[in-house]
Formats: C-alpha cells, structure tokens, sequence
C-alpha cells in the first residue's frame, strides 16, 4: 500500500483556519467540524491509506498506524521529528476523548493538528524539546523505508485552470458569510453543479442506471454507502447486488445503481444530487482562508453554461446581499477555470 503523505496534506491544509473543533460532529471536515485525530485520519485516507471502518481515537489510532506500514520511532523521548512524522500525545489507555492528541509533522519544528485550545485546524510551531520531554506523554511514527524529506520541501504546482468551465468567486469575507453562503449554495444548486456527476442514464434494455461520478476514494466510499441505505429506505425490494463499481482503483471511480425504472432513476436523481451534495461538492464549492486574513469562497461546478453564469452570478449576488449575511456584490464575479 503507498502512502503518499503530500496529497493528503494538501487536502487538510484547506482547513486550516477554515473549520471548528468538535468530537461531536462529523470529525472528518465534512460538516465543517472535526477532531484531532479525525484530521490525521482523513490526511490518511485522501494519501492512500485503507478505510478502517471508523474514524479512529488517539488509543486506536495506533493500531491504524502500524497496520498502514508506520513505526514506533520513539516513546516519551527525544527524536530528529521530521515532515510526516506522526504525533500523539496521551499514554496508551488513558488518551481516550480529551485525554489525548494528535498531529502531523511538516517539518522539524511545525506541525498541523485540529485542537480545541484555537477551535480549529493550525500550523503550530512548538518547542520540540519541551514537548518531547515528557509533558505530555508521546508516541512518534514514521512510515517505514520513507527516506528522509526536505525539511520545507516545494509545494506541488497547482493544476493550470483550462479556461473552458464558469466559476464564481466571492473574495474577502468573513468566516461567518463564507460558510453561509457555501451552504446556502450548494443547497439552491446542487441539481446544477452535479449534473454530471449524478445522472440516470437510459441502457438498450429500456431501464435505467444511476451513475454517481467521483473523484476521490473517499468520496466514492461516503456516496456509496449513503445510496445503499437511500434505496433501501425508498425502495426496499431494490435488490442492493445492481449496485456496481466501475473503476474502484481509478482515480475517477464510478457508482453505478442498475436496473431502475422511469420512476425511480428520476426520483432517485434529484435526492441524491441533494443527499450527497456535502459529498460530492467538496473541493468544488467551499471556502479557504486567504492570505489577507479573511475568506475566499470559489464555486466550480459543471452546469453552469456561458448563458446560465452571469444569471447564477446575479442571484448569488442576492443572496450574498440578506441581511443576515450583508456581503457588498463587488466582491463577487465570475471566472473561467
């Protein structure tokens, strides 16, 4: 199993100050909530590693760790920490809830953790020496055979945008307006922006097929399982084995719910364009943090034609102007990407 650590960095980092804490919530960024632990789990997941059935705790996640192909390089004593390194804070069998903690290392003095002393995801730059020393009580591992990185290796350049699809960015507000209106979008659109990712499509036989598009294993794992209990709810005698995975170990991954009726790949279509939009849209609409200390919100999606954009841009435009959200529509235009 490879373990490319970089590619869930870079997941995570979008996060940062971009989230609450919270052991209640999804723990996993989802819902915009998550955990310590819940973060390193996701890294984890979106840098290759297998579904664990849940999202582990600080006790647990040690047995995850091994089982990925990690070592214990050190037990409550100093140690050259280094970018990747995995931390967690809290002696085995008392680190449960808050009596434990985790972070990932970037390199040998900075670390990314989810931690309710800022109520959010941060990059932290501790003293390693005081930390390592006992208080608290400390696993490090390291993915075994890993050769040692750059202490501040070069990000990864970004995918140069194609120019063919429409946006619409909202640049420069708070934390408050930008989740607002990340949900409140998502909600009104969702049939649009996932048009192409959810679509029922008509096989030689005169049935249909619901065809569910993603880009992540993650993604596919969350869609799957909630279409499986969505059909049962809906139609109980659907037999569950029409459900099939086309491309499970692509990067595009394909879920397919076979051998629908009329009736039941339009209903079906709509709900789970609505059910899986917290899913589906993610990375596609959401909001980050900038560099000027406020909020960006991009909302890319691939129903949005050269005629349908600049009505979507005026009525996004509305919404930004409620009063309980008051963004001034200057801040809001389209884009191509």
């Amino acid at each position: 199993m490879a373990i490319n650590i970089e590619t869930g960095l870079a997941v995570v980092q979008r996060f940062v100050n971009n989230c609450s804490y919270s052991m209640y919530g999804s723990r996993y960024y989802t819902d915009g909530t998550c955990d310590c632990s819940g973060s390193v789990y996701r890294i984890l997941r979106e840098s290759g590693g297998f579904d664990y059935g849940y999202i582990p705790s600080t006790e647990t996640l040690h047995d995850y760790l091994t089982k990925l192909g990690y070592e214990k390089i050190a037990e409550n004593s100093d140690f050259p920490m280094q970018r990747g390194d995995i931390i967690i804070w809290g002696q085995k069998g008392y680190s449960a809830g808050a009596g434990g903690h985790t972070g990932i290392a970037l390199d040998n003095q900075n670390w990314i953790e989810c931690t309710g002393w800022k109520d959010t995801t941060i990059i932290a730059n501790h003293d390693q020496r005081w930390v390592m020393a006992g208080c608290p009580y400390f696993y490090a591992y390291r993915l075994k055979s890993t050769p040692k990185p750059n202490p501040s290796p070069a990000p990864a350049p970004k995918p140069q945008p194609s120019g063919n699809k429409n946006g619409i960015a909202i640049d420069n507000v708070t934390k408050d307006q930008a989740v607002k209106m990340v949900q409140r979008i998502q909600t009104k659109y969702a049939w649009t922006l996932l048009r192409d990712q959810v679509k029922r499509v008509l096989q030689p036989n005169k049935v249909y097929t619901l065809v569910i598009t993603c880009d992540s294993k993650w993604k596919y794992e969350n869609a799957v399982n909630r279409l499986k209990q969505e059909l049962k709810t809906y139609y109980p005698g659907y037999m569950q084995q029409n459900i099939a995975i086309v491309d499970g170990d692509k990067p595009i991954i394909k879920i397919e719910a076979r051998n629908l009726n009329d009736e039941q790949s339009k209903k079906m279509e709509g709900h789970v364009r609505n059910f899986l939009k917290d899913v589906l849209l993610d990375q596609q609409t959401y909001a980050e943090a900038n560099s000027y200390g406020t909020y960006d919100v991009r909302v890319k999606g691939e129903g949005f034609n050269n005629t349908d954009a600049p009505i979507v841009l005026k009525e996004i435009q509305e919404m930004g102007k409620a009063k309980d959200v008051g963004i001034n529509p200057t801040h809001m235009k389209g884009f191509k990407y």
